[in-house]
């Protein structure tokens, strides 16, 4: 019994090990305003807001969109309530999580966001 309990805490300790070394920047770095800073498109700015519970809003000056979002690794899902309709949207993060990266099948650009409160935010094109 004694080796059970044992093999079970140290599988336990483990997995938590290796799941904070999955998460550089912390479970939440997604959390928080993200703003439009490049787009070769010229959409209308808007910003992306994350909330720690999986909810979010897409904020436009036409009105806001509700999102859901969930992220494993550099890859975020997002999923838009557009006038009833579930939109999909997939951004990816850079290497060191400072800036998400929105493509475009159609005109093959991609779009940046950066966090509000980042350095990055002050050199933005889109204003």
């Amino acid at each position: 019994m004694d080796r059970k309990l044992y093999l079970s805490s140290l599988f336990l300790v483990a997995m938590s090990g290796a799941c904070l070394a999955g998460e550089k920047n912390g479970e939440n770095w997604l959390v928080g305003t993200w703003v439009l800073c490049e787009d070769p498109d010229n959409s209308p700015k808007d910003s992306l807001q994350f909330n720690a519970d999986g909810t979010g809003l897409s904020i436009r000056s036409k009105g806001n969109i509700e999102l859901l979002h969930r992220h494993s690794g550099q890859d975020v899902q997002l999923l838009a309530n557009a006038n009833g309709y579930a939109i999909p949207i997939q951004l990816k993060a850079s290497e060191s999580f400072d800036k998400l990266m929105l493509y475009s099948e159609k005109t093959k650009n991609t779009s940046i966001y950066v966090r509000d409160d980042s350095p990055l935010a002050k050199d933005c094109s889109v204003k």
